[in-house]
């Protein structure tokens, strides 16, 4: 009887072997290609879908970068006929958006030489009306995961930026549904609070026939920088106003020596804040609190309140409206003709009408965007950020105005 030569088995049993090794690394390369594949087409349809949902921010909106260019206007075009003659213009907001615009017009000492101290007329734009309510798709129970799926972006924007400090809250007017994101953290409102200064002033003096005619002097009762104040770069002292235009330059310039002479008119800063706090006052202007910026430092203070009260402040101006609007229609005439350009005009459509103020206080790198946004539904929209650059701030208002207008696209479309 022949062995088997152990060698040869050996040698056979290593062929053996080393064939399924092959056959196995062979069967996981083709797995591993195959799912590949599978996955890069995943991404490539969920891609898709985004942008059927959100056309013109894939890429943009959801940047982490701070730099501007990182959120542009979507592309909508506006086709406006005049004569005959049709143009189609796309505008990318610019970058120093948030910084004190002066305006190229001679200084009070040359003014001086020719004022005329009579108070000039004042022509009052159109009155603003909203536009009609679009046909809502989304169901409650899908709108509130919308919802909630805005309330995640803002906070994911947060945690990509700690250098900036965000607070947000929506409103809508329409249905009432809201949502905030540190609403309730003590902000410095600036400017903006000609919004609920100017609400009581119509509330409780103006009206429907208030006294807007009444003339105030320009002297030196209030001090103001030539970059705050639209009076103190273009008159000098004795030039006389109608209470009408310094109501006007309060909310459309910015204007924070018109804004003290409202206050005055209500009886000084302290009745004035008693009246704001009737509406609102989870954070009230006169309460010192604590609070630490976007670079940490730790402020004990007065002069805040809270992006919840304005937004109360906003529901509370546009529940008059709807109810009375002749009580309160020049203060949203006059935020739908603010001069100083919206960074969320970025996030909208070119002919959304935005009707804002933005408080700025450069000092803290504080600014506040606040509006109420004639789009698909008429919403309150009050956006806080704390920047090192006001391009940061730019960038972060306008790119939650985009997660915004994602939201309100998803319910109509």
């Amino acid at each position: 009887m022949v062995r088997p030569n152990p060698t040869f088995l050996k040698k056979a049993e290593g062929i053996k072997t080393s064939r399924k090794k092959r056959t196995l690394i062979i069967v996981l390369v083709l797995l591993a290609i195959t799912l590949g594949v599978v996955f890069v087409s995943s991404i490539a349809s969920a891609q898709d879908t985004y942008r059927l949902m959100y056309p013109g921010l894939v890429g943009a909106a959801t940047s982490t970068t701070t730099g501007y260019s990182a959120y542009q206007r979507p592309v909508h075009t506006t086709t406006e006929t005049t004569t005959q003659v049709t143009t189609t213009a796309t505008t990318t907001l610019p970058h120093a958006v948030l910084a004190a615009t002066p305006t190229p017009t001679v200084s009070p000492e040359q003014a001086g030489v020719f004022q005329n101290n009579s108070p000039d007329l004042y022509t009052e734009d159109p009155n603003f009306s909203f536009k009609p309510i679009g046909i809502r798709t989304a169901s409650y129970q899908q709108r509130a995961v919308y919802l909630d799926g805005l309330k995640e972006q803002v906070a994911n924007y947060q945690k990509t930026h700690p250098g900036v400090r965000i607070c947000y809250e929506f409103i809508s007017l329409s249905y009432g549904d809201r949502m905030g994101v540190d609403e309730l953290d003590p902000v410095v409102p600036s400017g903006a609070m000609a919004i609920p200064v100017s609400i009581v002033y119509y509330d409780k003096i103006a009206g429907v026939t208030g006294p807007l005619s009444e003339v105030v002097t320009y002297d030196n009762s209030y001090k103001g920088s030539r970059y705050s104040s639209y009076i103190a770069k273009n008159y000098s002292y004795g030039k006389q106003f109608y209470m009408r235009t310094i109501l006007n330059y309060a909310v459309s310039k910015n204007d924070s020596i018109a804004l003290n002479y409202v206050i005055a008119q209500l009886g000084g800063i302290d009745t004035t804040i008693a009246e704001i706090k009737k509406i609102s006052s989870y954070v009230s202007y006169d309460d010192k609190v604590i609070y630490k910026d976007y670079s940490g430092k730790e402020f004990r203070t007065s002069g805040t309140i809270s992006c919840y009260d304005m937004g109360n402040y906003l529901s509370y101006m546009y529940r008059t409206f709807t109810i009375n609007p002749s009580v309160n229609q020049r203060l949203f005439n006059d935020m739908a003709s603010n001069e100083i350009e919206s960074p969320l005009a970025a996030a909208f459509p070119q002919d959304t009408r935005i009707l804002h103020v933005l408080g700025r206080n450069t000092d803290r790198r504080a600014y506040m965007e606040c509006a109420i946004v004639d789009y698909k539904e008429p919403f309150a929209l009050v956006i806080y950020v704390e920047a090192a650059s006001s391009s940061d701030a730019g960038t972060a208002i306008a790119t939650l105005g985009g997660y915004t207008q994602q939201f309100i696209d998803s319910c109509y479309n």
